[in-house]
């Protein structure tokens, strides 16, 4: 009988391969590694918005009850612990939110909403994708440092809320429009009667110019140059006034302008009085309690072809007070001799090319909005404030100056320059006006030149133009002209290419009285009249300027 020796007993006792420990652990190893890998990419949480609820449940789970806000038949409200927030019904989602989970929760998975992920520097990721954003429609900086960026997709009606701190995203927020915290937060109406600091109303609406008076003051807000504003009290700050022309941003009682007739109606309620303006232009009146102030106010809205274009909203105490002026001002006044010198109409007696030229000259003033600040009481140009006259001239070379008229300033590129002698130059060929250069709101004067911030976007081109209906002689060496203003509802882009069809198609704006085809993207949208008279150097100055009507 032979025995095995000790080497070959060890040998007799090992263990096989698939029992050894570390070779499980390796494995373990391996396997966790592999799912970790494997869901590096981030999940796109946008990808959800038109998916089912029993589909959402089954790409992220359901919270359990004490993380459901809200699951019935109206829609649900979950909450999950790795930070993320979902707001929706059966059919789809409607807000995304996207924050840092609760302290020692974890999860396999990053997310993202649009391509953006918590950590990330937005300064850092602007300059890898300087595509993506354009300049917000809202930029808030709270007095804790933390800003917020509201971006609105006209085109699907969304809303992205950026939050940073330290310029490092903490928060993203991506809501339809309708019903959002956000539209609520964004309804102007909330201003109402309420008294608001000046630094506050800039901070908040991102205000791009201010008119002040010895009664009220005016703030213009926006990314349409001074197509809404906001008017306070000069003396308390109670906001009294707010108007919108421009936009889908901005809401007043949650209606916008562009909205229909029928969802104003359904908003606000029967109209107390509706009124037939030329041109088949709408105006109807309603009351509103808005919800953050105990002051009821009157909302005036005008509509076009069934399509809202203003909103006005107005506290009840203001708009009693304007309309006890208006019958006032109808009150009978004495019958004068009128003078025995009467004007002429020559604009029939000019030939096209002289008819070009003017609808061209007038045409200046229109595409920057000139002369609708609601704060000019005198349409004479000696009594525009310097102010009005300063951001006229910039604001038309940014649209029809060379491309050499501004530039980035070369010490910081995030704003844009102007030197004064092209403010200084504009001021007085068209005015005849010599001024003293300052910082106005918007635009700030420094080391001979006018700067602004690079966000607010230069002006290639205007889609307002001017077409004189009539041309008076005065028979005192000055002119008067009864003027409409367009608006060219194409979107040609960047005039300044050598494209001949865009050319051609800017050029027919300045043709007299254009009609027919050629004309049928022209929006006839208010009346301007004015006076010019020729300045020493043989150039046509304006003297007066009035905006009767701008709808």
């Amino acid at each position: 009988m032979m025995y095995a020796t000790g080497d070959e007993q060890k040998v007799q006792k090992k263990k096989p391969l698939y029992k050894q420990w570390w070779l499980w652990m390796l494995t373990a190893i391996v396997v966790l590694l592999f799912i970790f890998s494997s869901n590096t990419e981030p999940l796109e949480l946008t990808d959800l918005t038109n998916l089912s609820k029993k589909e959402v449940v089954n790409k992220l789970g359901k919270p359990n009850d004490t993380w459901i806000v809200q699951d019935d038949e109206d829609g649900y409200y979950y909450m999950y612990p790795f930070g993320v927030t979902l707001l929706g019904d059966e059919t789809s989602v409607s807000e995304i939110s996207l924050t840092y989970g609760q302290k020692g929760v974890k999860s396999n998975r990053v997310y993202s909403i649009l391509g953006l992920t918590l950590g990330v520097n937005f300064n850092d990721y602007t300059k890898e994708n300087p595509d993506v954003f354009r300049a917000p429609n809202l930029d808030i900086v709270s007095s804790e440092g933390q800003r917020s960026r509201m971006y609105h997709d006209k085109q699907e009606d969304t809303i992205l809320n950026l939050l940073t701190e330290s310029d490092r995203i903490v928060g993203v927020r991506y809501a339809r429009y309708a019903n959002s915290d956000e539209s609520s937060v964004i309804d102007l109406a909330n201003y109402l009667g309420n008294a608001v600091p000046e630094q506050q109303i800039i901070r908040e609406l991102g205000v791009t110019s201010t008119v002040t008076g010895n009664a009220d003051n005016t703030y213009y807000f926006g990314q349409a140059g001074m197509a809404n504003w906001v008017k306070s009290d000069a003396k308390n700050g109670q906001i009294r006034e707010i108007t919108i022309t421009d936009g889908r941003f901005f809401n007043i009682g949650g209606q916008r302008v562009g909205d229909t007739e029928a969802q104003i109606a359904a908003a606000l309620g029967t109209p107390t009085s509706t009124t037939e303006k030329a041109d088949g232009v709408k105006v109807s009146t309603f009351e509103l309690t808005a919800s953050n102030t105990a002051n009821n106010c009157i909302v005036e809205v005008q509509s076009s072809n069934g399509k809202v274009s203003t909103i006005q909203a107005t506290l009840r105490s203001t708009y009693a007070d304007s309309l006890l002026s208006q019958i006032e001002e109808k009150e009978p006044t004495p019958v004068t001799e009128k003078s025995p010198n009467t004007s002429t109409d020559t604009w029939p007696s000019l030939s096209l090319e002289q008819q070009i030229e003017f609808n061209q000259y007038f045409s200046e003033f229109s595409s920057v909005n000139f002369g609708t600040s609601p704060y000019i009481k005198d349409s004479a140009i000696s009594s525009y404030s310097a102010d009005e006259l300063i951001r006229f001239a910039i604001e038309r070379n940014q649209k029809f100056g060379q491309d050499n008229s501004y530039s980035l300033n070369p010490n910081n590129d995030s704003e844009l320059m102007m030197h004064q002698d092209l403010v200084a130059e504009v001021i007085e060929h068209f005015f005849g006006i010599q001024i003293n250069h300052k910082s106005t709101s918007g635009y700030r004067y420094k080391d001979g030149f006018y700067r602004w911030d690079a966000y607010r976007w230069a002006y290639t081109d205007s889609n307002l133009f001017s077409q004189v209906q009539r041309l008076l002689d005065n028979q005192d060496g000055t002119l008067t002209a009864e003027i409409g203003v367009f608006q060219d509802l194409n979107d040609y882009r960047n005039f300044n290419s050598e494209d001949s069809d865009h050319l051609q198609a800017k050029a027919i704006r300045y043709q007299p009285q254009a009609t027919g085809s050629d004309a049928s993207h022209f929006s006839y949208i208010g009346t301007v009249k004015a006076t010019i008279k020729k300045s020493e150097s043989d150039d046509w100055i304006l003297i007066d300027y009035k905006v009767e009507s701008l709808y």
